[in-house]
C-alpha cells in the first residue's frame, strides 16, 4: 500500500524546473568528495492527452571543500513505430559556493528542449542567493531569490489547430527574471528521501500577471547499497505561454537509480 502512495503522488522535475542537490548536514572535507546517480524510469504527461515515455537520467556532485558543483541530464522519448511523440531533454549545471552556510550563492545555467510541448530551445542563466532556513538532524528548509536571463524558442507543434496562425513563424523570446524557490528535503526513514521544492518565475516588467509557478516532490527508497526506487511528480502552470497552449502541464514518474 505504501509502495502504491508513492507510485500515486510522487517526482522527477522535467517541466522547466529542477531540483538536483540534496542535504547534507557532515562538516567540510578538504578531500574532493563525487557522488553519481543514473536512473532509468517510466513517465507519464498529460498536455492534450495522456503519454507514456521512458527517460534516461544522470546527475552528478563534486564538492571540493566550501564548493558543490552539480550537473544534472536527461533525455526522455517515446517511439511507435518509428514515429517520434516525445523528444525532450535538458542539460544543467549548478555551482554553490560555501554550501554549508546560511547564506550562500548560487549560480546556474541551463538549455532544455521539448518537442512534443512545441519548445525548441531555452537557455538560462543566473545568480541566486540561498538562505538556510532551518536545518537540523537530517531535514533542512532553505529559500532562495535572485535574477535570471531566458530566452526560449517555441513553434506551433502542440496548439491546437483552431488557435494556429496563417504564418507559424517561431516565435522567440528574451526577458531577464526574477527567480524565487521554497525547498524542503530530508529523510522520512533511514532508506527513504523526500524533497518537495516551489518555484516562482517571472519577468520584472509584468510581476503578477506573466508567470511561470512549478512544484516538484521527489520521493527515494533505498533498496540496497547502490539502488533506489525512484518516484516523482511535477507541475507547471504558466500563466502566459509563449504559444497557446495548455496553460497547466504535469510529468510523473517512476524508475530504479544505480547510485556510485
Amino acid at each position: 500500500m505504501l509502495f502504491t502512495f508513492f507510485i500515486l503522488c510522487a517526482a522527477y522535475s522535467h517541466a522547466q524546473i529542477l531540483t538536483i542537490d540534496q542535504t547534507d548536514t557532515s562538516d567540510y572535507k578538504h578531500k574532493t568528495v563525487t557522488q553519481g546517480e543514473l536512473s532509468i524510469a517510466l513517465e507519464g504527461d498529460k498536455q492534450q492527452k495522456l503519454l507514456l515515455d521512458a527517460t534516461n537520467t544522470f546527475n552528478y556532485q563534486l564538492q571540493n571543500y566550501k564548493n558543490l558543483l552539480i550537473f544534472s541530464s536527461s533525455y526522455r522519448f517515446t517511439y511507435n513505430g518509428g514515429q517520434d511523440f516525445l523528444n525532450a531533454g535538458h542539460l544543467h549545471l549548478r555551482w554553490r559556493h560555501d554550501y554549508k552556510n546560511t547564506w550562500q550563492p548560487e549560480s546556474f545555467v541551463q538549455y532544455q528542449w521539448d518537442g512534443a510541448r512545441g519548445m525548441v530551445r531555452r537557455f538560462l542563466a543566473g545568480e541566486n542567493v540561498r538562505y538556510g532556513v532551518w536545518h537540523k538532524h537530517e531535514w533542512e528548509l532553505s529559500a532562495a531569490s535572485g535574477l535570471m536571463y531566458e530566452t526560449e524558442t517555441w513553434n506551433f507543434t502542440a496548439v491546437d489547430s483552431a488557435l494556429k496562425p496563417i504564418i507559424q513563424n517561431q516565435q522567440v523570446t528574451e526577458l531577464l527574471k526574477s527567480n524565487n524557490y521554497v525547498k524542503i528535503e530530508g529523510k522520512l526513514s533511514p532508506n527513504t528521501i523526500f524533497s518537495f521544492i516551489n518555484f516562482y518565475q517571472t519577468p520584472f516588467n509584468d510581476l503578477f500577471r506573466a508567470f511561470r509557478l512549478a512544484s516538484s516532490i521527489r520521493f527515494e527508497v533505498g533498496a540496497g547499497k547502490h539502488f533506489d526506487f525512484t518516484m516523482a511528480f511535477s507541475s507547471l502552470y504558466d500563466s502566459k505561454p509563449v504559444v497557446p497552449i495548455t496553460k497547466f502541464y504535469y510529468s510523473f514518474s517512476n524508475g530504479i537509480a544505480y547510485k556510485f
